[in-house]
């Protein structure tokens, strides 16, 4: 049986009004039609959604589950007719936090003066339920670091592209301690951070010595949504703060903030992610390429650390 909407939408009214005869009036149906909807329904699905008394009814655990995702089901569904009577194309991107908020809006720009006419809606999460979106056919593009999609299991059905291996710098203010001290990373655990995006799956892909001496300092004290929130707060205080070295120049602007860089072997690995099956798409390709031109990193000011004394030989 095809999964039938129009009897999702019946279902989903059935159990929000409590009510096979005010869901039939609402949808304009008579009774005797809802009631074969919803037994064509469990029928279809070979389980019983609803349980019927005299005085009430409700659904079952197999109904309270398609309750649970019918939302979804109807409003990706109206997003779908909606384009088609458009005309319009969309493409859905989701990304990591900080992939967001250092590429997406500039991405963007460069992808609107190649492709105008295409609409796009970016958003934020978690990389499991993006995966899922993706899988779904509800997502055309994954924006994700590099050790995230390491941990994908099916790699055969995706098409996986690096587009930035860049560094990361440090972020602080002007006349800051760190500025007249040792360039080490030990030295710069010494301060508090506020981080965005620093999750178990970052942590894991970091150099096992690099992992330890953070996981020992509780790295990080903070952590806050955005790569703006961040450089604004060590902008007004003491706290460092980490970003790609690309999206520094503009985090640092109007904020009197200088950079040093990051000791040790992170880097700020960008993959694009999509369905092997979709990866022919044009405008998939031309966002993709858009984020790719963005590896070029801007000169940012780097401030007067001293360097880190080198080890000697014995």
């Amino acid at each position: 049986m095809s999964f039938d909407l129009v009897l999702v939408r019946r279902f989903e009214a059935v159990c929000r009004l409590r009510s096979f005869s005010r869901a039939a009036d609402e949808l304009g149906l008579s009774h005797s039609a809802m009631t074969k909807s919803i037994r064509t329904l469990e029928e279809g699905l070979k389980v019983r959604l609803i349980e019927r008394s005299t005085r009430s009814l409700a659904p079952t655990e197999a109904g309270q589950r398609l309750l649970k995702r019918a939302p979804d089901l109807l409003d990706h569904a109206e997003d779908v007719k909606a384009a088609i009577a458009a005309g319009a194309t969309h493409l859905n991107v989701i990304c990591g936090p900080v992939i967001l908020d250092a590429l997406g809006h500039r991405a963007l720009v460069e992808f609107r003066t190649r492709s105008p006419d295409v609409h796009v809606a970016m958003q934020v999460m978690a990389p499991a339920l993006a995966l899922d979106q993706l899988v779904r056919q509800r997502a055309d593009l994954l924006l994700l670091h590099e050790s995230v999609v390491r941990d994908f299991a099916d790699r055969k059905a995706l098409s996986v592209t690096r587009l930035i291996c860049e560094p990361y710098v440090v972020l602080f203010r002007k006349g800051h301690a760190l500025e007249r001290a040792e360039g080490s990373l030990e030295t710069m655990l010494g301060f508090d951070w506020a981080v965005a995006g620093f999750d178990i799956l970052f942590q894991n892909a970091l150099p096992p010595a690099q992992r330890a001496m953070l996981l020992t300092r509780a790295f990080p004290k903070y952590r806050l949504a955005s790569l703006s929130a961040c450089a604004e707060a060590a902008a007004r205080s003491d706290l460092l703060t980490v970003a790609p070295s690309s999206a520094a120049s503009a985090l640092m602007a109007g904020r009197g903030l200088v950079s040093a860089p990051l000791p040790g072997k992170a880097r700020f690995s960008v993959c694009a992610v999509t369905r092997a099956d979709a990866s022919g798409s044009a405008h998939i390709a031309a966002f993709i390429d858009s984020v790719a031109r963005l590896a070029t990193t801007a000169p940012v000011g780097q401030s007067q650390m001293r360097p880190v004394p080198k080890k000697k030989r014995r």
